[in-house]
Formats: structure tokens, C-alpha cells, sequence
């Protein structure tokens, strides 16, 4: 009976140790501090740019460089906040700053430097082209570029600018862009033409001189050598102006 009663006792007693250790053993764990590494800020401004900036995420390459060590911070939830620095930058050197908090409690401040690297496909002259000459695949060709200043206005494609005019002289390896042509004219100032008017059955025709350039389906002034008066009309061929009355 007595050995019984101490085997009772010792097994209560390891109950309550165990119990014990438990307790206080998850206690110690959960007050264990946090590691946050240099790899995890980075990849979290890396992540943070690509959500943000205008870019295709496949067109761009981004770096990011955090220049301190691991920071040790204490048990609970974390949150990391990015936010771009200064001007609205999106390529090029694009500095971030970071909040860190842990169980909605400020920590720390940080500085991250980032690079941005852009790839972006843009027509190119292959030769010098002057100013009037029609593009065309003689002249001009796609070519992918990595660049830090994204060009806004360039264009990427050959369909939207073989037939059109430069407008202006353009060097060799140049990127066009869209203030670069124009819509080739269909009829020049001092063009002759013919000054057409249908009304039901009725036509009326009348030689005519062009007094501006004209465009396709576009509205020309013109000049009635017969009246001399001037009008304006749509230029439906190189040769014929439309007018109503």
C-alpha cells in the first residue's frame, strides 16, 4: 500500500514537471526574438516595385540594395511598408523607404536603393532618313532595348509606321516616335485637281488647284480657276476634290 501510494506521488509530481515545462517551456519560445534578413527586405522591395510600377512585370528587371545587416526584432506579427521616395520616378534609380512593425508597433525606418531596368520594343532607323521619305523595311526595323528612361511616345509597331512620311531629318539608329511622321499627303499645295459637286442626279465639275496639302478622305482648301473663288471639299483620290452644296 505504502509502495503504491508512492508510485501515485512520483507519477503526480512528473505530471506536474511535465506540465511545467510545457507551460513555460512555450512561454521561453514564444518570447524568442525575430530574425528579419538583408534577402527578405530586399525581396520585399523587389515585390513591392513589381506590383507598383506601370511596367509589364516580364519587361522589367529590378535590383534592390539594402546596405545594413539582419535586424533582430522582438516576437509578434510583422509588417513590412514600401513606399517610394521623392518624385514619381518609376525606372531608373528608384529609392524606397521601409517601415517595419511588429503587432502594429513602429520599429524601425530603413533606406533601400533600387535600380529598374525596362525592356521595351521600339522601331529604329537603320540608315539616315531624310525628311519626306517614306518608311518602310528598307529603312526601319524592330529592336528590343533595356533602358533605365522608357521612351513615352516610341512607337513598337512597324504596322502603325511603314507607308508614313518622316517628318523631320532623322540619323541613323534613331527611335521613332510618334512626333517624328506623319500621314503621307494624298495631294500637295499647288496640286491641279478636280472640283467635283454631286447632288441626286446632278454633277457639276470644275478645274481646280490645291492651296494646302491634302489628306485621304481629309478637308482641303482649293481654288476655283474658273470662279476663283476658294473652296473646300474632301479629297477623295489624289486628283478629285469633293465639295457639297
Amino acid at each position: 500500500m505504502i509502495f503504491e501510494r508512492k508510485y501515485f506521488l512520483i507519477n503526480s509530481m512528473l505530471y506536474v514537471c511535465l506540465c511545467l515545462l510545457l507551460i513555460f517551456g512555450n512561454r521561453a519560445n514564444a518570447a524568442e526574438p525575430q530574425v528579419l534578413t538583408v534577402d527578405e527586405i530586399e525581396k520585399g522591395a523587389v515585390d513591392h516595385l513589381a506590383s507598383i510600377l506601370p511596367w509589364e512585370k516580364k519587361s522589367m528587371e529590378i535590383i534592390a540594395d539594402y546596405e545594413g545587416d539582419d535586424i533582430t526584432l522582438p516576437p509578434g506579427k510583422k509588417e513590412l511598408i514600401y513606399k517610394i521616395m521623392g518624385n514619381a520616378q518609376r525606372a531608373g534609380r528608384v529609392p524606397l523607404t521601409l517601415v517595419i512593425k511588429v503587432d502594429e508597433t513602429y520599429q524601425k525606418r530603413l533606406r533601400i536603393n533600387s535600380r529598374v531596368m525596362v525592356s521595351q520594343t521600339v522601331i529604329k532607323t537603320m540608315r539616315q532618313i531624310r525628311k519626306g521619305e517614306i518608311l518602310s523595311n528598307d529603312n526601319v526595323q524592330l529592336e528590343t532595348i533595356q533602358t533605365e528612361r522608357p521612351w513615352k511616345n516610341a512607337m513598337g509597331n512597324l504596322e502603325h509606321a511603314l507607308g508614313y512620311e518622316a517628318g523631320r531629318n532623322m540619323q541613323s539608329g534613331k527611335i521613332v516616335t510618334t512626333k517624328f511622321i506623319k500621314k503621307p499627303a494624298l495631294g500637295n499645295e499647288g496640286d491641279r485637281v478636280l472640283i467635283l459637286a454631286e447632288k441626286g442626279g446632278m454633277k457639276i465639275t470644275a478645274p481646280g488647284i490645291l492651296k494646302e496639302d491634302g489628306y485621304e478622305d481629309g478637308m482641303v482648301k482649293a481654288l476655283n480657276t474658273e470662279s476663283k473663288k476658294i473652296v473646300y471639299g474632301r479629297l477623295v483620290d489624289a486628283n478629285t476634290v469633293k465639295v457639297s452644296f
